[in-house]
């Protein structure tokens, strides 16, 4: 094996810190939900996972939550999104915040401020509790 100038023959690998690859996570999770992608979403999803939103009302299948979204939303967007990851007592949690817009099933459209926060455990999505003020922008349009 021949050395170039400057190659000392090392090769130094790095791995993706464990905030960051449940950051992407996240992402990838809230991509394929917008997408309506469930099939790719449910991959992501341990078999314990709970979602729980404003309200407090909890899913643990994605269809549920997607039903149930489709009762209050004709259309939904989240965009503006801001992500940061820290350590958590049983895993990374993962806030995404930012806006979302969208029309209500009247036709009025709304945007509203929203905070999810993922609990990320040996690579899967075990919680995801989502707040948003998208119901009291839901009462000034009736």
């Amino acid at each position: 094996m021949t050395q170039g100038p400057g190659d000392s023959g090392i090769v130094v690998a790095t791995a993706r810190p464990e905030r960051a690859l449940a950051m992407d996570l996240a992402r990838e999770f809230m991509d394929a939900l917008s997408h309506r992608d469930l099939s790719r979403a449910g991959n992501m999803l341990a078999a314990d996972f709970v979602m729980t939103v404003s309200g407090g009302q909890a899913f643990r299948r994605l269809e549920d939550f997607m039903a149930h979204s489709a009762l209050h939303y004709s259309s939904v967007r989240k965009t503006g999104a801001v992500i940061e990851a820290c350590e958590a007592s049983n895993g990374i949690a993962v806030y995404l915040h930012g806006a979302m817009h969208g029309t209500w099933l009247n036709g009025a459209a709304f945007e509203a401020r929203f905070c999810d926060r993922f609990l990320i455990r040996d690579g899967k999505l075990a919680e995801l509790q989502t707040w948003s003020d998208a119901a009291e922008h839901a009462r000034r349009s009736e």
